[in-house]
Protein backbone atom coordinates (compact mmCIF):
# COMPACT_ATOMS: atom_id res chain seq x y z
CA UNK A 1 0.00 0.00 0.00
CA UNK A 2 2.83 2.39 0.90
CA UNK A 3 4.64 1.46 -2.30
CA UNK A 4 1.51 2.17 -4.27
CA UNK A 5 1.11 5.60 -2.64
CA UNK A 6 4.74 6.38 -3.34
CA UNK A 7 4.24 5.57 -7.04
CA UNK A 8 1.24 7.89 -7.17
CA UNK A 9 3.32 10.73 -5.74
CA UNK A 10 4.97 12.56 -8.65
CA UNK A 11 8.72 12.73 -8.28
CA UNK A 12 8.71 16.35 -9.32
CA UNK A 13 6.27 17.27 -6.58
CA UNK A 14 9.02 16.49 -4.09
CA UNK A 15 10.30 19.93 -4.94
CA UNK A 16 8.12 20.91 -2.00
CA UNK A 17 11.34 20.73 0.02
CA UNK A 18 11.97 24.27 -1.24
CA UNK A 19 9.39 25.58 1.22
CA UNK A 20 10.43 23.34 4.09
CA UNK A 21 11.03 25.41 7.28
CA UNK A 22 14.54 23.98 7.67
CA UNK A 23 15.61 25.71 4.46
CA UNK A 24 15.11 29.03 6.19
CA UNK A 25 16.96 28.12 9.35
CA UNK A 26 19.93 29.98 10.79
CA UNK A 27 22.39 27.26 9.70
CA UNK A 28 22.02 27.91 5.95
CA UNK A 29 22.40 31.62 6.56
CA UNK A 30 25.57 31.14 8.62
CA UNK A 31 26.95 28.96 5.84
CA UNK A 32 26.12 31.72 3.35
CA UNK A 33 27.95 34.36 5.40
CA UNK A 34 30.95 32.07 5.84
CA UNK A 35 31.15 31.37 2.10
CA UNK A 36 30.86 35.06 1.23
CA UNK A 37 33.51 36.03 3.80
CA UNK A 38 35.92 33.36 2.56
CA UNK A 39 35.46 34.52 -1.04
CA UNK A 40 36.11 38.13 -0.02
CA UNK A 41 39.20 37.29 2.02
CA UNK A 42 40.67 35.64 -1.07
CA UNK A 43 40.70 39.08 -2.71
CA UNK A 44 43.21 40.27 -0.12
CA UNK A 45 45.75 37.88 -1.62
CA UNK A 46 45.92 40.14 -4.68
CA UNK A 47 46.86 43.78 -5.10
CA UNK A 48 44.23 46.51 -4.85
CA UNK A 49 44.97 49.55 -6.98
CA UNK A 50 42.51 52.24 -5.80
CA UNK A 51 40.33 53.74 -8.50
CA UNK A 52 39.40 57.41 -8.88
CA UNK A 53 36.54 57.61 -6.37
CA UNK A 54 38.26 55.27 -3.93
CA UNK A 55 41.33 57.49 -3.94
CA UNK A 56 39.19 60.55 -3.25
CA UNK A 57 37.70 58.96 -0.13
CA UNK A 58 41.12 57.76 1.02
CA UNK A 59 42.50 61.26 0.47
CA UNK A 60 39.58 62.81 2.36
CA UNK A 61 40.23 60.43 5.24
CA UNK A 62 43.78 61.75 5.46
CA UNK A 63 42.52 65.33 5.25
CA UNK A 64 40.07 64.86 8.15
CA UNK A 65 42.45 63.05 10.49
CA UNK A 66 45.37 65.40 9.71
CA UNK A 67 43.13 68.46 10.24
CA UNK A 68 43.75 69.62 6.69
CA UNK A 69 47.53 69.19 6.41
CA UNK A 70 47.45 66.04 4.21
CA UNK A 71 45.20 64.44 1.64
CA UNK A 72 42.55 66.26 -0.37
CA UNK A 73 39.03 67.57 0.08
CA UNK A 74 36.06 67.50 -2.26
CA UNK A 75 33.15 69.56 -1.01
CA UNK A 76 30.62 67.50 -3.01
CA UNK A 77 31.54 64.26 -1.24
CA UNK A 78 29.84 63.07 1.97
CA UNK A 79 32.14 62.70 5.01
CA UNK A 80 30.87 59.36 6.32
CA UNK A 81 33.21 56.98 4.51
CA UNK A 82 36.39 59.09 5.04
CA UNK A 83 35.55 59.20 8.75
CA UNK A 84 35.04 55.43 8.77
CA UNK A 85 38.43 54.62 7.20
CA UNK A 86 40.76 57.57 7.85
CA UNK A 87 41.62 56.39 11.37
CA UNK A 88 43.61 53.50 9.84
CA UNK A 89 45.98 55.98 8.15
CA UNK A 90 46.27 58.00 11.36
CA UNK A 91 47.31 54.86 13.26
CA UNK A 92 49.89 53.96 10.62
CA UNK A 93 48.09 50.79 9.51
CA UNK A 94 48.05 49.53 5.88
CA UNK A 95 45.56 52.16 4.78
CA UNK A 96 44.09 50.67 1.61
CA UNK A 97 43.92 47.11 3.00
CA UNK A 98 42.21 48.15 6.24
CA UNK A 99 39.80 50.40 4.32
CA UNK A 100 38.89 47.49 2.06
CA UNK A 101 38.31 45.33 5.13
CA UNK A 102 35.93 48.00 6.47
CA UNK A 103 34.08 47.90 3.13
CA UNK A 104 33.78 44.09 3.34
CA UNK A 105 32.43 44.35 6.89
CA UNK A 106 29.75 46.77 5.69
CA UNK A 107 28.88 44.25 2.97
CA UNK A 108 28.55 41.42 5.49
CA UNK A 109 26.38 43.71 7.62
CA UNK A 110 24.17 44.47 4.62
CA UNK A 111 23.65 40.75 3.97
CA UNK A 112 22.79 40.24 7.65
CA UNK A 113 20.28 43.11 7.66
CA UNK A 114 18.70 41.89 4.42
CA UNK A 115 18.14 38.56 6.16
CA UNK A 116 16.71 40.17 9.30
CA UNK A 117 14.39 42.56 7.47
CA UNK A 118 13.10 39.85 5.14
CA UNK A 119 12.62 37.40 8.01
CA UNK A 120 10.67 39.98 9.99
CA UNK A 121 8.43 41.01 7.09
CA UNK A 122 7.99 37.69 5.28
CA UNK A 123 9.51 34.35 6.32
CA UNK A 124 12.73 32.52 7.17
CA UNK A 125 12.76 30.93 3.73
CA UNK A 126 12.45 34.29 2.02
CA UNK A 127 15.14 35.71 4.33
CA UNK A 128 17.75 33.13 3.34
CA UNK A 129 16.92 33.46 -0.35
CA UNK A 130 16.96 37.29 -0.24
CA UNK A 131 20.36 37.28 1.52
CA UNK A 132 21.65 34.76 -1.03
CA UNK A 133 20.40 36.92 -3.88
CA UNK A 134 22.30 39.89 -2.48
CA UNK A 135 25.53 38.05 -1.66
CA UNK A 136 25.75 36.46 -5.11
CA UNK A 137 24.70 39.54 -7.13
CA UNK A 138 27.69 40.40 -9.35
CA UNK A 139 27.62 44.16 -8.69
CA UNK A 140 27.32 43.62 -4.94
CA UNK A 141 30.04 40.96 -4.87
CA UNK A 142 32.39 43.12 -6.94
CA UNK A 143 31.86 46.43 -5.16
CA UNK A 144 31.97 44.87 -1.71
CA UNK A 145 35.76 45.07 -2.09
CA UNK A 146 35.73 48.68 -3.25
CA UNK A 147 36.20 51.66 -0.92
CA UNK A 148 33.04 53.38 -2.13
CA UNK A 149 29.92 54.76 -0.48
CA UNK A 150 27.12 52.71 -2.04
CA UNK A 151 27.30 49.56 0.10
CA UNK A 152 28.10 51.31 3.42
CA UNK A 153 25.23 53.73 2.85
CA UNK A 154 22.96 50.83 1.84
CA UNK A 155 23.87 49.24 5.18
CA UNK A 156 22.52 52.28 7.03
CA UNK A 157 19.44 52.41 4.80
CA UNK A 158 18.72 48.79 5.72
CA UNK A 159 19.41 49.56 9.36
CA UNK A 160 16.93 52.43 9.23
CA UNK A 161 14.32 50.12 7.69
CA UNK A 162 14.99 47.46 10.33
CA UNK A 163 14.51 49.95 13.16
CA UNK A 164 11.34 51.28 11.51
CA UNK A 165 9.71 47.86 11.32
CA UNK A 166 10.90 47.22 14.90
CA UNK A 167 9.11 50.45 15.95
CA UNK A 168 12.35 51.94 17.25
CA UNK A 169 11.83 55.29 15.59
CA UNK A 170 14.62 57.23 17.29
CA UNK A 171 17.13 54.70 16.00
CA UNK A 172 15.40 54.74 12.61
CA UNK A 173 15.98 58.49 12.25
CA UNK A 174 19.59 58.25 13.47
CA UNK A 175 20.38 55.47 10.99
CA UNK A 176 18.75 57.49 8.20
CA UNK A 177 20.97 60.48 9.05
CA UNK A 178 24.07 58.26 8.96
CA UNK A 179 22.95 56.97 5.56
CA UNK A 180 22.81 60.58 4.33
CA UNK A 181 26.29 61.27 5.71
CA UNK A 182 27.55 58.37 3.58
CA UNK A 183 25.60 59.38 0.46
CA UNK A 184 23.54 62.54 0.11
CA UNK A 185 20.83 60.95 -2.06
CA UNK A 186 19.76 58.88 0.94
CA UNK A 187 17.78 61.93 2.01
CA UNK A 188 15.07 60.09 0.05
CA UNK A 189 14.65 58.04 3.23
CA UNK A 190 13.09 61.07 4.91
CA UNK A 191 10.49 61.24 2.16
CA UNK A 192 9.86 57.49 2.45
CA UNK A 193 9.26 57.67 6.22
CA UNK A 194 6.92 60.65 5.87
CA UNK A 195 5.02 59.05 2.97
CA UNK A 196 4.57 55.79 4.89
CA UNK A 197 3.26 57.50 8.02
CA UNK A 198 0.91 59.80 6.10
CA UNK A 199 -0.42 56.94 3.94
CA UNK A 200 -1.05 54.85 7.05
CA UNK A 201 -2.95 57.73 8.63
CA UNK A 202 -5.02 58.28 5.50
CA UNK A 203 -5.86 54.60 5.32
CA UNK A 204 -6.91 54.63 8.97
CA UNK A 205 -8.92 57.83 8.49
CA UNK A 206 -6.86 59.62 11.14
CA UNK A 207 -6.09 62.76 9.15
CA UNK A 208 -9.49 64.33 9.66
CA UNK A 209 -8.63 67.47 11.54
CA UNK A 210 -11.73 67.74 13.67
CA UNK A 211 -10.95 68.99 17.15
CA UNK A 212 -12.28 65.78 18.69
CA UNK A 213 -9.73 63.74 16.76
CA UNK A 214 -6.85 66.17 17.04
CA UNK A 215 -5.21 64.39 19.97
CA UNK A 216 -5.45 61.02 18.24
CA UNK A 217 -4.04 62.55 15.06
CA UNK A 218 -1.03 63.92 16.90
CA UNK A 219 -0.45 60.57 18.57
CA UNK A 220 -0.28 58.91 15.17
CA UNK A 221 2.46 61.33 14.12
CA UNK A 222 4.69 60.38 17.05
CA UNK A 223 6.79 57.91 14.97
CA UNK A 224 7.53 60.64 12.42
CA UNK A 225 8.37 63.13 15.17
CA UNK A 226 10.74 60.70 16.92
CA UNK A 227 12.53 59.85 13.68
CA UNK A 228 12.81 63.54 12.79
CA UNK A 229 14.32 64.49 16.16
CA UNK A 230 17.04 61.85 16.02
CA UNK A 231 17.70 62.54 12.33
CA UNK A 232 18.31 66.23 13.03
CA UNK A 233 20.42 65.46 16.11
CA UNK A 234 22.80 63.24 14.13
CA UNK A 235 22.91 65.49 11.04
CA UNK A 236 23.31 68.76 12.97
CA UNK A 237 27.10 68.54 13.59
CA UNK A 238 27.70 68.12 9.86
CA UNK A 239 25.44 71.06 9.02
CA UNK A 240 27.18 73.20 11.65
CA UNK A 241 30.55 72.22 10.22
CA UNK A 242 29.35 73.32 6.78
CA UNK A 243 28.35 76.72 8.09
CA UNK A 244 31.65 77.48 9.77
CA UNK A 245 33.75 75.92 7.00
CA UNK A 246 31.95 77.41 3.98
CA UNK A 247 30.45 80.68 5.24
CA UNK A 248 33.37 82.64 3.74
CA UNK A 249 32.30 81.41 0.28
CA UNK A 250 28.80 82.84 0.52
CA UNK A 251 26.85 85.38 2.56
CA UNK A 252 23.75 83.21 2.47
CA UNK A 253 23.21 81.05 5.59
CA UNK A 254 21.29 78.39 3.66
CA UNK A 255 23.93 78.15 0.93
CA UNK A 256 26.69 77.72 3.51
CA UNK A 257 24.88 75.04 5.52
CA UNK A 258 23.83 73.02 2.48
CA UNK A 259 26.79 73.84 0.22
CA UNK A 260 27.88 70.18 -0.28
CA UNK A 261 24.33 69.18 -1.25
CA UNK A 262 23.90 72.14 -3.62
CA UNK A 263 27.23 71.68 -5.39
CA UNK A 264 26.77 67.91 -5.62
CA UNK A 265 23.35 68.30 -7.23
CA UNK A 266 24.80 69.03 -10.68
CA UNK A 267 26.23 65.49 -10.71
CA UNK A 268 22.67 64.35 -11.39
CA UNK A 269 23.25 65.48 -14.97
CA UNK A 270 26.90 64.44 -15.32
CA UNK A 271 27.34 64.07 -19.11
CA UNK A 272 30.23 61.63 -18.65
CA UNK A 273 27.74 59.04 -17.36
CA UNK A 274 24.62 60.09 -19.27
CA UNK A 275 22.83 57.79 -21.73
CA UNK A 276 21.70 59.24 -25.05
CA UNK A 277 18.74 56.90 -25.56
CA UNK A 278 15.86 58.06 -23.38
CA UNK A 279 14.23 54.61 -23.41
CA UNK A 280 17.45 52.92 -22.27
CA UNK A 281 18.03 55.67 -19.70
CA UNK A 282 14.67 55.05 -18.02
CA UNK A 283 15.01 51.26 -18.20
CA UNK A 284 18.69 51.19 -17.20
CA UNK A 285 18.25 49.90 -13.65
CA UNK A 286 15.57 47.40 -14.61
CA UNK A 287 18.02 45.90 -17.09
CA UNK A 288 20.91 46.07 -14.62
CA UNK A 289 18.81 44.29 -12.00
CA UNK A 290 18.04 41.42 -14.37
CA UNK A 291 21.74 41.19 -15.19
CA UNK A 292 22.35 40.48 -11.52
CA UNK A 293 19.80 37.67 -11.35
CA UNK A 294 17.34 36.44 -13.94
CA UNK A 295 15.23 35.41 -10.95
CA UNK A 296 14.51 39.08 -10.30
CA UNK A 297 11.60 38.67 -12.71
CA UNK A 298 9.81 37.69 -9.50
CA UNK A 299 9.99 41.36 -8.52
CA UNK A 300 7.26 41.94 -11.11
CA UNK A 301 5.23 39.24 -9.37
CA UNK A 302 5.83 41.09 -6.10
CA UNK A 303 4.22 44.22 -7.56
CA UNK A 304 1.10 42.18 -8.32
CA UNK A 305 1.11 40.58 -4.89
CA UNK A 306 1.63 43.95 -3.20
CA UNK A 307 -1.87 44.95 -4.28
CA UNK A 308 -3.51 41.53 -4.70
CA UNK A 309 -2.58 40.28 -1.23
CA UNK A 310 -2.63 43.80 0.27
CA UNK A 311 0.95 43.77 1.47
CA UNK A 312 0.63 47.55 1.85
CA UNK A 313 -1.55 47.05 4.93
CA UNK A 314 1.65 46.11 6.75
CA UNK A 315 3.50 49.36 7.53
CA UNK A 316 6.90 47.65 7.29
CA UNK A 317 6.21 46.24 3.84
CA UNK A 318 4.76 49.59 2.83
CA UNK A 319 7.91 51.39 3.97
CA UNK A 320 10.08 48.87 2.13
CA UNK A 321 8.08 49.45 -1.06
CA UNK A 322 8.20 53.24 -0.61
CA UNK A 323 12.00 53.20 -0.30
CA UNK A 324 12.38 50.97 -3.36
CA UNK A 325 9.94 53.00 -5.46
CA UNK A 326 11.51 56.36 -4.55
CA UNK A 327 15.08 55.22 -5.20
CA UNK A 328 14.19 53.50 -8.46
CA UNK A 329 12.20 56.50 -9.69
CA UNK A 330 14.90 59.01 -8.75
CA UNK A 331 17.85 57.16 -10.26
CA UNK A 332 15.87 56.26 -13.38
CA UNK A 333 14.95 59.92 -13.87
CA UNK A 334 18.34 61.61 -13.50
CA UNK A 335 20.63 61.50 -16.57
CA UNK A 336 23.68 60.30 -14.60
CA UNK A 337 23.68 56.50 -14.75
CA UNK A 338 26.04 54.12 -13.01
CA UNK A 339 25.55 50.43 -12.33
CA UNK A 340 26.80 50.77 -8.79
CA UNK A 341 23.93 53.12 -7.90
CA UNK A 342 21.75 50.01 -8.11
CA UNK A 343 23.40 48.82 -4.89
CA UNK A 344 21.49 51.45 -2.89
CA UNK A 345 18.17 49.70 -3.48
CA UNK A 346 19.27 46.23 -4.62
CA UNK A 347 18.60 44.67 -1.17
CA UNK A 348 14.93 45.64 -1.47
CA UNK A 349 14.67 44.04 -4.91
CA UNK A 350 16.19 40.91 -3.36
CA UNK A 351 13.69 40.91 -0.50
CA UNK A 352 10.60 41.36 -2.66
CA UNK A 353 11.83 38.88 -5.28
CA UNK A 354 12.48 36.23 -2.63
CA UNK A 355 9.06 36.76 -1.04
CA UNK A 356 7.34 36.58 -4.44
CA UNK A 357 9.27 33.41 -5.33
CA UNK A 358 7.91 31.51 -2.34
CA UNK A 359 4.42 32.86 -2.92
CA UNK A 360 4.73 31.53 -6.47
CA UNK A 361 5.88 28.14 -5.18
CA UNK A 362 2.84 27.96 -2.90
CA UNK A 363 0.62 28.81 -5.84
CA UNK A 364 2.27 26.12 -7.98
CA UNK A 365 1.76 23.50 -5.29
CA UNK A 366 -1.93 24.37 -5.26
CA UNK A 367 -2.41 23.56 -8.96
CA UNK A 368 -4.68 20.54 -9.22
CA UNK A 369 -3.36 19.16 -12.48
CA UNK A 370 -0.37 17.02 -11.53
CA UNK A 371 1.63 17.59 -14.70
CA UNK A 372 1.09 21.34 -14.72
CA UNK A 373 2.01 21.49 -11.04
CA UNK A 374 5.22 19.56 -11.67
CA UNK A 375 6.10 21.68 -14.68
CA UNK A 376 5.54 24.91 -12.76
CA UNK A 377 7.67 23.78 -9.82
CA UNK A 378 10.49 22.58 -12.07
CA UNK A 379 10.41 25.83 -14.04
CA UNK A 380 10.66 27.96 -10.91
CA UNK A 381 13.46 25.85 -9.43
CA UNK A 382 15.34 25.77 -12.74
CA UNK A 383 15.13 29.54 -13.10
CA UNK A 384 16.50 29.93 -9.60
CA UNK A 385 19.36 27.48 -10.20
CA UNK A 386 20.24 29.05 -13.56
CA UNK A 387 20.18 32.53 -12.06
CA UNK A 388 22.59 31.60 -9.27
CA UNK A 389 24.86 29.66 -11.62
CA UNK A 390 25.36 32.67 -13.88
CA UNK A 391 25.82 35.04 -10.93
CA UNK A 392 28.40 32.86 -9.13
CA UNK A 393 30.33 32.27 -12.35
CA UNK A 394 30.50 36.04 -12.90
CA UNK A 395 31.60 36.57 -9.30
CA UNK A 396 34.42 34.07 -9.71
CA UNK A 397 35.54 35.84 -12.87
CA UNK A 398 36.05 39.09 -10.95
CA UNK A 399 38.87 37.48 -8.99
CA UNK A 400 41.08 37.58 -12.09
CA UNK A 401 40.71 41.35 -12.42
CA UNK A 402 43.27 42.15 -9.74
CA UNK A 403 47.02 41.83 -10.35
CA UNK A 404 48.87 39.25 -8.28
CA UNK A 405 51.29 41.85 -6.95
CA UNK A 406 51.90 45.59 -7.07
CA UNK A 407 52.37 46.71 -10.69
CA UNK A 408 55.67 48.43 -11.47
CA UNK A 409 53.84 51.56 -12.57
CA UNK A 410 52.59 52.17 -9.02
CA UNK A 411 56.05 53.09 -7.70
CA UNK A 412 57.12 54.60 -11.00
CA UNK A 413 54.09 56.90 -11.29
CA UNK A 414 52.46 57.36 -7.92
CA UNK A 415 55.76 57.10 -6.06
CA UNK A 416 57.29 59.82 -8.22
CA UNK A 417 56.40 62.64 -5.81
CA UNK A 418 58.35 61.17 -2.91
CA UNK A 419 61.14 60.03 -5.24
CA UNK A 420 61.51 63.59 -6.50
CA UNK A 421 61.47 64.93 -2.94
CA UNK A 422 58.18 66.80 -3.35
CA UNK A 423 56.57 67.06 0.09
CA UNK A 424 54.70 70.37 -0.21
CA UNK A 425 51.20 71.16 -1.54
CA UNK A 426 50.40 69.70 -4.95
CA UNK A 427 47.85 70.78 -7.56
CA UNK A 428 46.50 67.63 -9.17
CA UNK A 429 44.12 66.63 -11.94
CA UNK A 430 44.16 63.03 -10.69
CA UNK A 431 43.23 61.99 -7.12
CA UNK A 432 44.97 58.60 -6.98
CA UNK A 433 48.22 60.34 -6.01
CA UNK A 434 46.48 61.26 -2.73
CA UNK A 435 46.07 57.58 -1.86
CA UNK A 436 49.83 56.95 -2.11
CA UNK A 437 51.26 60.22 -0.79
CA UNK A 438 50.78 62.32 2.34
CA UNK A 439 51.08 65.70 0.60
CA UNK A 440 48.28 68.24 0.74
CA UNK A 441 46.51 68.07 -2.62
CA UNK A 442 44.36 70.69 -4.36
CA UNK A 443 42.11 69.10 -6.96
CA UNK A 444 41.40 71.01 -10.18
CA UNK A 445 39.29 68.49 -12.04
CA UNK A 446 35.58 68.76 -12.73
CA UNK A 447 34.04 65.89 -14.66
CA UNK A 448 30.76 67.59 -15.45
CA UNK A 449 31.87 70.91 -16.92
CA UNK A 450 35.24 70.15 -18.48
CA UNK A 451 37.84 72.63 -17.26
CA UNK A 452 36.38 74.87 -14.54
CA UNK A 453 36.50 78.51 -15.64
CA UNK A 454 37.68 79.69 -12.25
CA UNK A 455 40.87 77.66 -12.64
CA UNK A 456 41.78 78.83 -16.15
CA UNK A 457 42.85 82.48 -15.76
CA UNK A 458 45.91 82.26 -13.55
CA UNK A 459 48.47 79.86 -12.23
CA UNK A 460 50.16 82.52 -10.16
CA UNK A 461 51.83 80.70 -7.28
CA UNK A 462 50.94 83.53 -4.89
CA UNK A 463 47.31 82.52 -5.30
CA UNK A 464 48.00 78.79 -4.93
CA UNK A 465 51.35 78.23 -3.21
CA UNK A 466 51.88 74.78 -4.70
CA UNK A 467 55.23 73.07 -4.87
CA UNK A 468 54.18 70.89 -7.79
CA UNK A 469 51.46 70.27 -10.36
CA UNK A 470 50.27 66.87 -11.56
CA UNK A 471 48.65 67.14 -14.98
CA UNK A 472 46.93 64.36 -16.93
CA UNK A 473 44.87 65.74 -19.84
CA UNK A 474 42.71 62.62 -20.10
CA UNK A 475 41.36 63.15 -16.58
CA UNK A 476 39.77 66.46 -17.58
CA UNK A 477 36.61 65.30 -19.28
CA UNK A 478 35.57 66.85 -22.59
CA UNK A 479 32.53 65.80 -24.65
CA UNK A 480 33.57 64.22 -27.95
CA UNK A 481 32.22 67.07 -30.07
CA UNK A 482 33.28 69.94 -27.83
CA UNK A 483 36.29 71.29 -29.72
CA UNK A 484 36.44 74.36 -27.50
CA UNK A 485 36.84 72.16 -24.43
CA UNK A 486 39.81 70.33 -25.96
CA UNK A 487 41.35 73.66 -26.97
CA UNK A 488 40.92 74.94 -23.42
CA UNK A 489 42.59 71.82 -22.07
CA UNK A 490 45.57 72.37 -24.34
CA UNK A 491 45.76 76.01 -23.25
CA UNK A 492 45.75 74.86 -19.65
CA UNK A 493 48.74 72.62 -20.35
CA UNK A 494 50.57 75.51 -21.99
CA UNK A 495 49.81 77.74 -19.02
CA UNK A 496 51.15 75.15 -16.57
CA UNK A 497 54.28 74.39 -18.59
CA UNK A 498 55.08 78.10 -18.92
CA UNK A 499 54.79 78.67 -15.15
CA UNK A 500 56.34 75.48 -13.78
CA UNK A 501 59.37 73.31 -14.53
CA UNK A 502 58.69 69.82 -16.00
CA UNK A 503 60.40 67.03 -14.02
CA UNK A 504 58.46 63.91 -14.98
CA UNK A 505 56.28 62.50 -17.77
CA UNK A 506 55.06 59.08 -18.78
CA UNK A 507 52.29 57.13 -20.46
CA UNK A 508 50.44 54.37 -18.61
CA UNK A 509 47.36 52.14 -18.68
CA UNK A 510 48.17 50.69 -22.09
CA UNK A 511 48.97 54.10 -23.53
CA UNK A 512 45.57 55.58 -22.66
CA UNK A 513 46.75 57.98 -19.96
CA UNK A 514 49.64 60.45 -20.04
CA UNK A 515 51.00 62.11 -16.90
CA UNK A 516 53.17 65.18 -16.37
CA UNK A 517 54.66 66.52 -13.15
CA UNK A 518 55.84 70.14 -12.90
CA UNK A 519 57.51 71.88 -9.98
CA UNK A 520 57.58 75.44 -8.76
CA UNK A 521 61.24 76.42 -9.03
CA UNK A 522 60.96 79.07 -6.32
CA UNK A 523 59.79 76.49 -3.75
CA UNK A 524 61.10 73.16 -4.97
CA UNK A 525 64.41 72.06 -3.48
CA UNK A 526 65.84 69.13 -5.41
Amino acid sequence: MQERARMKTPILSRLAFITHPAIGGIVPFIFLLAAFTAAKLAFFLKYNLPGWDEAVYLGMGKYIYSLGSSGLWEVIRPPGLPLAVGWAWKLGLPYTAVSELVAVLFSIGSILLTYLVSKRLFSKNAAVLAASFLAASPWFFLYSSYILTEIPSAFFVLLSVYFFISRRYYFCGAAAALAVLFKFTNALLVVAVAATVVFSLLRAGKLQLQFSRFQSWLAQLVPLAKASVSFIAVALPFLAFNYFFYRSYTSNFFHAVFRPFLLASWHQSNPAKAIASQLYSYSFYFIEALRQHFAFVFAAVAVFLFFRKKWFLNSGRLFLAAVLALYLAYFSYIPNKDGRFLLLFLPFICIFSAAAFFESIRFCRGIRQRHLRSLALVSAASLLAFSFSIAVYTDYHFYSWRPASEPEMVQELYGSLSRLGIDGPVLTSEPVFAAYNDNLFFAYYDSSRGIPKELKPSWDITGRPAEAVVFSPETLYCPAIDIGCYAGRDMLYEKISSSFLPVFNGTYFEGKMSYFIFVNESIYQK
